[in-house]
């Protein structure tokens, strides 16, 4: 009986018990609790798919928008600007609750009062809803993709107009239950509505903390702008709320009331911060959340798809030449905008491997300690590379902010530019667009084949990083690649870490509770047999790449190269994205002309391009698939 008690003790003190929706109104908003009251799941005909709940406040209420006030990582950083310029606290409180708490922000703003600090948002169960329902709804298209429209630029009107994505909608029950009129506008559905608070530009201070400029400190909007999406009209909505396209009926009320709508639109708002939802689901009940750990999980779920399939994708070569091995990793982003994305404070790189037969590790670039760590990083900053020789190298991509001096800082109001800005950009970036200056590449200018294709036009949004390896063994070698991402650097919480703060200690102690490992995005490993013959002879000037023909073909052509000194050459077939299709050859050669029919009968039409490779060289030409 005393264990039957204990555990049931034990249960009592460790369930972690969720907070309700704030159903407090104002004369601009209203609680996420209200909304639920009509735009909820029934279970079976209304915001119910293939018997699945996809009613929006269910799936927002576990995101990181609905967590935006509450976000441990964020408070701890307006505390530590606070502790940097004390004179401005008031300012950075205010400029930082405009788009972490709006509801409070905006209903402040629209009162007559100067400022909205923490403490008042501390207070406000309704600053507390994060970016709420009626935030996102009321947001008037008047200014939007405009400057004035950026770091939390966005208009709210006293007129209390919901706007939806859906023409003719039945505006009765909204007046009668919250005060709204629900108006048809298809802005709801546009980038530029996220870009209100997605694009944020903030000013810095020098080194006699006078004001000196604005900083880019967050700019996925502009990076769309320039890239291939924007162009083919893919909004942020399309992947952060992917839509249905069977009818669904969105409310409950009146009861009578059985229009189906199409498509619909999942408010799962998910993206790469797994770090974060996982530390907020440990900790419901500490931090007054109003979802539950099942929110939480299926929030995660999706934000690992997320970041598994849609982030970026990696590719593996290898071969040997004389007494290196060496490896090419080619990422490519999945992306609208650059990656990592948001704040400044992540990073993501390259972890490779090459083991032996018995599976010891006699090459390791990018590992990391039970800090999260990375093993041989340099102390200041690591520098981005196009060639690693040694484990202590490693490819990071991240932004490395510099003050007014250019020195490395990690105080945001001190960020005046970068040192360092390698994050791989989307596809069909270019330095010539109008907006580049804002959303420059740094520290990577040796790099030819950054975001540069074969024939050096820009735009592929991918990067190769070449390992040459020396090996004195023969046989099987592994080579094992990841994409690894943090969330936040270990050295921006050590920086937290010497500042005194009650916001600042709650996240350290949920910091330390939780670690800081990696997320894993992409995993991918090939074996090679490396043996004791010296393939120096092969150069870059012993082999040619002639040509195919017929090009365009269909189906059937062929491929001709000539080899002028005996070496180990490989002949590989890619498509656009730079995955391999094919391998055709992987032989020594000796020299000579040489001839390989190709086969595209299970490939669809397309552009494909032929790489022949050797000595750490490839020749490159393209061939396009007709049927």
């Amino acid at each position: 009986m005393n264990r039957i008690i204990a555990l049931l003790l034990c249960g009592i003190f460790t369930t972690q018990a969720q907070n309700s929706l704030p159903t407090q109104t104002s004369s601009l908003f209203s609680g996420s609790g209200n909304c639920v009251a009509c735009h909820s799941s029934n279970g079976t005909t209304v915001l119910t798919h293939n018997g699945t709940d996809i009613s929006p406040v269910t799936h927002w209420r576990s995101s990181i928008m609905a967590n935006s006030s509450k976000d441990p990582l964020w408070r701890a950083f307006v505390a530590a600007e606070g502790i940097e310029f004390p004179a401005l606290i008031n300012t950075i409180e205010t400029t930082c609750t405009r788009c972490h708490a709006p509801l409070g922000w905006a209903q402040a703003k629209h009162d007559g009062q100067e400022f909205f600090t923490m403490a008042q948002m501390k207070a406000s169960p309704m600053a507390n809803d994060g970016v709420s329902c009626t935030l996102c709804h009321q947001i008037d298209p008047g200014n939007m993709g405009s400057d004035s429209s950026y770091s939390g630029g966005y208009t709210i009107k006293p007129s209390r107009t919901i706007y939806g994505p859906y023409t003719n909608p039945l505006t009765g029950p909204m007046i009668t239950s919250v005060n709204y009129t629900s108006v048809f506008s298809p802005h709801i559905g546009t980038s530029e509505l996220c870009a209100t608070c997605h694009t944020l530009f903030t000013p810095y201070f020098d080194s006699q903390n006078q004001p000196a400029g604005y900083f880019p400190e967050q700019t996925p909007y502009i990076e769309w702008k320039n890239s291939v999406y924007s162009q083919g009209g893919v909004q942020c909505q399309t992947c952060h709320m992917p839509s249905i396209s069977d009818g669904i009926d969105i409310s409950t009320t009146p009861p009578w009331h059985t229009t189906l709508r199409s498509p619909f639109w999942k408010h799962e708002f998910a993206g790469s911060n797994l770090f974060m939802l996982n530390m907020l689901k440990d900790n419901i009940t500490t931090l007054g959340l109003t979802a539950s750990a099942s929110h939480f999980d299926t929030t995660m779920m999706r934000t690992a798809e997320m970041t598994k399939q849609k982030s970026v994708s990696l590719s593996l070569q290898n071969f040997q030449s004389g007494s290196e091995l060496v490896v090419k990793v080619r990422l490519q982003n999945l992306a609208g905008h650059k990656i990592p994305s948001g704040i400044p404070l992540r990073r993501m790189w390259i972890h490779l491997t090459v083991s032996d037969q018995s599976g010891s590790v006699i090459f390791e670039s990018g590992a990391w300690d039970t800090s999260g760590e990375i093993t041989g990083k340099d102390s200041i900053f690591e520098p981005h590379h196009d060639l690693i020789t040694s484990e202590d190298q490693v490819q990071i991509y991240e932004p490395v902010l510099a003050n007014s001096d250019g020195q490395l800082t990690y105080t945001l109001l001190r960020a005046a530019g970068y040192i360092k800005d390698n994050r791989l950009p989307p596809a069909g970036f270019s330095s010539g667009h109008l907006s580049y200056d804002t959303v420059k590449i740094y520290g990577v200018s040796n790099d030819l084949n950054f975001n540069i294709d074969e024939n050096g036009t820009e735009g592929t949004g991918a990067d190769i990083t070449e390992y040459r390896i020396p090996v004195s063994v023969s046989g099987n070698l592994i080579v094992s690649a990841e994409v690894c991402f943090q969330t936040v650097k270990p050295e921006i919480v050590h920086h937290l870490s010497h500042l005194s703060h009650p916001d600042i200690q709650q996240f350290l102690q949920l910091y330390q509770a939780q670690g800081n490992q990696p997320e894993i995005l992409a995993q991918t490993s090939s074996q090679l047999l490396v043996t004791g013959a010296d393939e120096a002879g092969t150069s870059a000037q012993s082999f040619r790449l002639l040509g195919n023909y017929p090009n365009p073909f269909n189906n059937q052509t062929v491929i001709t190269y000539e080899v002028g000194n005996a070496g180990h050459l490989k002949l590989l077939v890619y498509d656009v994205m730079g995955r391999i299709m094919l391998l055709l050859k992987n032989e020594f050669h000796q020299p000579g002309m040489y001839e390989v029919d190709f086969s595209g009968e299970n490939l669809p039409s397309g552009i494909y391009f032929y790489s022949l490779e050797a000595a750490g060289t490839s020749k490159v030409k393209k061939m396009v698939l007709m049927k």
